[in-house]
Order: structure tokens, then sequence, then C-alpha cells
């Protein structure tokens, strides 16, 4: 009986094949978003602004590449005669500390957008009067009818979150657009 030589490219092959394997089931698309801070200093001058009617948010990855970073948002003004103020220089929003937020499932990812309104509404009080705060911070969630990313808007003030519901302001989310309109 003769012995067949050794054939070393069987197990080459396995070898590539487990690691293509391996390499497949590893790439993960980036799925973790900060919460983000917009400072007081950053919203009220543009709310100071006549020509101010919408903030416009999109997504902003600060390395695209690397998945470990989460995405963040960047702030267009969108102005009363529909032009931007803002377009070659957008405010980006700086991550919270420590808050990466995990989503899971279906997501639709878009812009999102405040009123000049309801930002006013979550600014100040009943009577008018503005709330002193540090930023508004933008929490993502996922709305569960349409499978929308949205942000949760909180007001805070020497890191403790201010309550601004009264009559007139429940809890503001942003609003996706599409399908909202602005």
């Amino acid at each position: 009986m003769k012995k067949r030589p050794f054939n070393l490219f069987r197990p080459i092959a396995a070898a590539i094949t487990i690691c293509l394997f391996f390499a497949m089931t590893s790439c993960r698309q980036a799925s973790k978003f900060a919460q983000v801070k917009y400072t007081a200093t950053q919203v009220n001058h543009w709310l100071d602004s006549a020509k101010t009617d919408n903030f416009v948010f999109q997504f902003y990855s600060p390395q695209v590449d690397d998945v470990k970073k989460p995405y963040q948002l960047v702030s267009y003004i969108l102005d009363t005669a529909g032009g931007y103020l803002n377009p070659m220089h957008p405010d980006t929003l700086a991550i919270t500390k420590d808050t990466l937020v995990n989503l899971t499932g279906p997501v639709v990812l878009g812009n999102t957008y405040l009123t000049k309104k309801a930002i006013m509404a979550i600014i100040s009080t009943d009577s008018g009067k503005k709330r002193d705060y540090d930023f508004l911070v933008f929490t993502p969630k996922i709305i569960a009818s349409n499978q929308h990313l949205v942000y949760a808007i909180s007001l805070i003030k020497n890191g403790v979150p201010i309550d601004y519901r009264d009559s007139d302001t429940g809890n503001v989310d942003s609003n996706p657009s599409p399908p909202a309109k602005m």
C-alpha cells in the first residue's frame, strides 16, 4: 500500500474557512447612540434670533470606521424663510459623560427636529419666564409604533434634571422627519 503525500491544501482551506466565518459573524453594525447635550449658550443664541424657526438634527459619527464610537447629533437651524442659518458649521452636540444607549431591534434613522416653539415651551415657565438651565439633554429612544429613532428632551441645571412639565408642556420628544412635517 502506497502512502499518500501530506496534502497541505486541506488544513489551509479549513483554516481560511474558519477565519472567514469568524470575520463575517464578528462584523457588527454600530448600534450605539450617545446621550448628547446642547448647551444653553448655543440654544439661547439661536432662540434670540427672530429668524430661527426650527432645529434640525442629523446623525454624526466622529469616526465612522470605529463601531465603538457612538452616534452623536449635529444641529442645523432652519430660518422662517426655509433656509439654513448655519449650513457650513452646524452645532455638534457633545456626549454626556458615560451615557451610551444600546438600542436593539429594527430602527429607522433619519433627521429629527424641534420647533423653536417646542424649545421655548421647555425652557420657559407658564408665566413666560426663562428657566435657568445648563443643557438640553437628548436621550435616544425608538418609537414603538413606527421604529423611528427620536430623542427624549430633558432640561439640566447643575447636573440635575429640571421638571419642565407644566400646564401646557408634557414630555417633549424630537419629531422624525419624514414622516412628520416641519
